[in-house]
């Protein structure tokens, strides 16, 4: 363990050592000067000397090699897909989704803080030891039809996460990262031959906002821009945080941003809580139902409101044509899906979205034949309008 970790409190000492003597060798990395190797799976890309871990906590270099999480989870329950805050994949299907330790941020408003946030908290908590057959065959036995990657940042494990849906891609399971997108090319190439879906949080409007998080905000919309051009079925949630990222100019510029990606791209504007460190009241039911309006008005086609009651209505899948109510929902589960086919049930418009099995295949075949270089990094602007 480094010196800058034996300053830990004990159970954070205990949880970490616990973690590492689980590791596995990590294909995430490269070598750098002497020893010392440099992290490739989160877009700090940190020069780790033998004995030491990355920001992320998990991974880390031991004898010269680089070693990240494996083997094990953290949480994993079986409940509808939504509660992903994922609309277009598999409406009113069960998830399993799992969890591990960690994250590349600090956010203060962290639903999961006690995950993702374990190794820098006072914390009880302990890994479960898994293998992805055992996960998965739960997965199936509970009737799930997605398996998603959630709860801390997926990708400081991606060697893991990529283990557990090759076995789940076995079954014909669709699979989903929920990700802060804080990440890299080579992580998402990785993940890439058995990943479906990657729902992105695009946390903050600016490079300065971002940094109060821990990162930075050219990873993300990198990442948000390559994920969409390599073929993944994408959806974008922003949590709308009083202080951080209540901003209606920028916010507006976000939605053009994503107009100029992709039209159909689902975007989640969803209402922060007072949680973990963060005590301000939500953002009020009228500022984001303006901000869903202006997305809609800039050409965004589906655009959601989610953690405020009164806006329950705009929790629905809506055909961009007709307007007729597609998918309904309420508190994140679906009550009515009137899908034919993906096709609106009234002007039989087709709705983007892998809407089944079926849909998931048929965009798998055609992400085939896609290969973006890893060095051509696509661009998204803010503040072009």
């Amino acid at each position: 363990m480094s010196a800058a970790r034996r300053a830990l409190p004990l159970a954070v000492e205990r949880l970490s050592t616990e973690l590492d003597a689980r590791a596995a060798r990590a294909e995430l990395g490269e070598p750098a000067a002497g020893e010392a190797i440099r992290c490739l799976a989160c877009a700090h890309r940190c020069k780790l000397k033998p004995g030491q871990h990355g920001l992320c906590g998990v991974r880390f270099n031991r004898d010269g090699e680089l070693y990240a999480p494996f083997g094990y989870v953290s949480r994993r329950y079986v409940r509808p897909v939504e509660t992903n805050t994922i609309f277009h994949v598999h409406p009113g299907a069960l998830a399993l989704t799992f969890g591990m330790y960690g994250c590349d941020l600090r956010c203060p408003y962290c639903h999961n803080w006690y995950l993702s946030q374990a190794l820098r908290e006072e914390t009880t908590e302990g890994p479960t030891a898994m293998t992805p057959e055992a996960l998965v065959a739960e997965a199936i036995e509970a009737g799930a039809e997605v398996v998603c990657a959630a709860y801390n940042e997926p990708l400081i494990a991606a060697e893991w996460v990529r283990a557990i849906f090759t076995e789940a891609r076995k079954h014909g399971l669709t699979t989903a990262i929920i990700t802060d997108g804080n990440s890299t090319a080579e992580a998402l190439e990785h993940v890439r031959p058995v990943t479906d879906v990657v729902r992105i949080d695009l946390k903050a409007l600016d490079d300065k906002s971002y940094r109060t998080l821990g990162g930075r905000i050219e990873p993300v919309l990198e990442t948000l821009a390559r994920a969409h051009a390599m073929g993944f079925w994408v959806e974008v949630v922003t949590l709308v945080v009083p202080g951080l990222n209540d901003d209606v100019h920028g916010l507006r510029e976000l939605a053009s941003a994503l107009v100029r990606l992709d039209p159909d791209l689902p975007w989640h504007l969803n209402a922060a809580q007072p949680r973990y460190r963060h005590e301000a009241p939500p953002p009020s039911t009228e500022f984001l139902l303006s901000v869903a309006g202006a997305a809609y008005i800039r050409g965004l086609r589906h655009v959601y409101v989610g953690n405020v009651p009164a806006a329950s209505a705009l929790a629905h899948t809506r055909c961009p044509e007709c307007h007729s109510v597609a998918v309904r929902r309420m508190d994140f589960r679906t009550t009515g899906n009137r899908l034919d086919q993906g096709r609106c049930p009234e002007c039989a418009t087709p709705l983007a979205g892998l809407w089944d099995a079926r849909h998931a295949a048929h965009r798998r075949a055609q992400r085939g034949q896609l290969s973006p270089s890893v060095e051509e990094a696509p661009k998204i602007a803010l503040g072009m309008e």
